[in-house]
């Protein structure tokens, strides 16, 4: 019926009902309300009504409603020059309330590309007030793609409101200062308490009761990096209860955040992950499930899973938010997926995700990459098999620590270089390359030194990282495999550090390793077999390792489930050895392997554990079998018969 009427006619109607559901007073109806003014073509009466439809959206955490309606409001402005908004909001205003709407929805590149807009048009307002909290906006977003540009604008913005009597938006863009300084400048946190002290007084004066569970989470932070941990918590916990009492949800999912975070690097994993999870389920329950922050959160409770070997239910908290390529915006849960892919054997999607992650030069540029990131980039990187690639990486993100503060939480960033150092260095032996395996000394020493101009901050035991007698023991044992031999005693005891701090992972790497340097040794087969057993155990949930204990159990002929009277080796079990193509038993594809790749008698001997004089028997046993009279014609053969690669036969 609606549609036979004339246009004007349906103008008309379209205010009538404007007009009767207004009359209500139902707030709920205030979008319905607004798209019948718009539909009447009645600007001035749609703009109020757009406000009061992006409030009503707010209360009921429908922040992405709420963007669409703030934005829309921006364009009527526009359209009426000379028209203010209603209920003395300011055009600027806004533009602020679009921009926070957009960050809370989860749309931060919208958020980003609003604020530019708004610092197009209003950086030069003369009121100070409002020129800052633009500049503020805009600063804040163009710190995630021109870090040096958006810190400036910061800046200015802070310069802008000590020209004014204290308010809530001062002591905002201070604790945004404080946080973003840390992450891209990396001072030292003298710089940074100062700044949220600030921020605390400013908040206080003016009665912005909402951001002093912020300012104060934030403060806690600084007080656990200076080793004050119980006064840590009671900060958290005097936050947490400010926010309880104002039913602040932000605040809630932002102390979170801290809390987790917290209980992590104090090897507290459980705790830890159960934090985080209530927070995100928290976030989700105030409309937050997109932000940002939440998305951390998830990141939190999937970490310490990680850490506890527990890979698949990492798994389930982070592929539903990371089933898109990474970006700029959430690149901390990318960067939890990508080892996630890895710890799975799927080195593929592993490479896929960092190389994506690479191409973002704002993110790794940024100090909180060097050790939230740059260790697992690392460490991916010699799982597959490049350790020259994973030495660059770590001098890189070594340079992006400034001063020895933050250097408490570089250990792992620091053990994996050394393990690209002892990679190298083995490499370079195995091959007889002296200057090569100088090279790879020449490295480690250089990491040592870094970490001796860092006063040797980051393997000084401290009340906040509990990891760090752990990450120096495995240092200390991989610096002896830079020198060779490997000390087995040395990987011994970095195995019991992790497995007391229940890091089955780290410890199953350790036992692996000492296994190894107990063979290269010469210790009896026995004396391995037993950390090696317990490696595998251990390293459930690690494909790579657990590929790297099963090959070095195949070579030292090491039965990874000891076999007893009860449990004999049955015929299935030995038939499966000699069901190789050509009749070759499972030593002989592993001397195959190691003579396709070059390898004399003598490194085959030292690579099996086994004597030169038995490497040669092999050898001439499997020419035989395979009918050729040399070893490059037997190398090509196994080529095609697809025999040089553990698993296919």
């Amino acid at each position: 019926m609606a549609g036979a009427l004339l246009p004007g006619e349906r103008a008309a109607l379209h205010e009538r009902v404007a007009r009767a559901l207004a009359g209500t007073g139902d707030q709920g109806l205030a979008a319905e309300v607004a798209g019948h003014w718009q539909a009447a073509a009645r600007p001035s009466e749609e703009l109020p009504a757009r406000i009061a439809a992006a409030k009503a959206a707010e209360r009921v955490f429908g922040y992405a409603q709420a963007a669409a309606h703030w934005q829309r409001a921006i364009e009527l402005v526009q359209e009426q020059p000379g028209a203010g908004p209603a209920a003395a909001t300011s055009t600027p205003q806004l533009y602020m309330r679009a921009i926070d709407a957009l960050a809370h929805s989860g749309d931060s590149r919208r958020a980003g590309l609003v604020a530019e807009e708004a610092y197009r048009r209003f950086a030069g307002h003369p009121d100070p007030a409002t020129a800052a909290v633009v500049h503020h906006r805009a600063g804040y977003y163009r710190t995630i793609d021109q870090p040096a540009a958006g810190l400036a604008l910061l800046e200015e913005a802070l310069r802008l409101f000590e020209r004014g009597p204290p308010c809530y938006e001062h002591a905002h863009a201070l604790l945004d200062y404080a946080a973003l300084f840390v992450q891209y400048v990396e001072e030292r946190l003298q710089v940074n308490l100062t700044a949220l002290n600030r921020a605390l007084e400013i908040a206080e004066a003016a009665g912005a009761t909402a951001l002093i569970p912020r300012a104060v989470s934030t403060i806690a932070y600084q007080a656990f990096m200076r080793g004050q941990v119980a006064e840590g918590f009671a900060a958290l916990e005097r936050g947490r209860a400010l926010a309880r009492a104002s039913h602040d949800g932000p605040a809630l999912v932002w102390l979170s955040g801290n809390e987790s975070d917290a209980l992590l690097k104090l090897g507290q994993f459980q705790r830890a992950a159960e934090v985080a999870s209530r927070g995100f389920d928290a976030a989700g329950q105030a409309g937050l499930q997109a932000w940002r922050v939440a998305s951390v959160l998830a990141v939190n409770a999937a970490v310490p899973l990680v850490a506890l070997g527990r890979t698949a239910e990492a798994a389930g908290l982070v592929e539903p938010l990371s089933t898109g390529p990474p970006d700029s915006h959430k690149w901390l849960v990318h960067v939890t997926r990508a080892e996630i892919d890895l710890l799975r054997g799927d080195m593929a999607a592993a490479a896929w995700r960092w190389e994506r992650i690479y191409a973002f030069p704002s993110v790794t540029s940024r100090v909180d990459f060097a050790y939230e990131a740059a260790p697992q980039a690392v460490e991916a990187l010699l799982w597959a098999g490049r350790p020259g690639d994973a030495l660059d990486e770590t001098r890189r993100a070594l340079t992006l620590f400034k001063a020895p503060d933050l250097t408490i939480v570089s250990g792992r960033l620091l053990t994996a270089g050394m393990r690209t150092c002892a990679d190298l260095a083995e490499q370079a032996r195995a091959r007889h390359d002296q200057p090569g395996a100088d090279a790879a000394a020449d490295a480690a020493g250089d990491l040592a030194a870094w970490v001796g101009q860092m006063g040797g901050a980051p393997f000084t035991d401290h009340p906040f990282v509990v990891a760090i007698p752990a990450e120096r023991a495995t240092w200390d044992a991989e610096r002896t495999r830079v020198a060779g031999p490997s000390d087995p005693d040395a990987w011994a005891g970095a195995a019991k550090a992790w497995q007391d701090l229940g890091c089955p992972h780290r410890a199953a790497y350790a036992w692996w390793r000492q296994a190894q340097a107990q063979l290269d040794a010469g210790q009896p087969v026995a004396a391995a077999a037993g950390p090696l057993r317990v490696a595998a155990a251990a390293a459930d949930g690690h494909a790579p390792l657990l590929d790297q204990i099963h090959v070095l159990a195949d070579r030292a002929r090491i039965a990874l489930q000891a076999q007893t009277a009860a449990h004999p080796a049955t015929p299935a079990s030995v038939s499966a050895e000699t069901a190789a193509p050509y009749g070759l038993t499972g030593r002989e594809l592993a001397v195959l392997r190691l003579l396709a790749a070059g390898r004399t008698n003598a490194e085959i001997g030292a690579d099996l554990y086994i004597s030169p004089k038995t490497a040669g028997v092999h050898v001439s046993n499997i020419l035989r079998k395979l009918g050729v009279s040399g070893r490059v014609q037997a190398a090509a053969i196994a080529e095609r018969a697809g025999l040089l690669h553990p698993g296919q036969h």
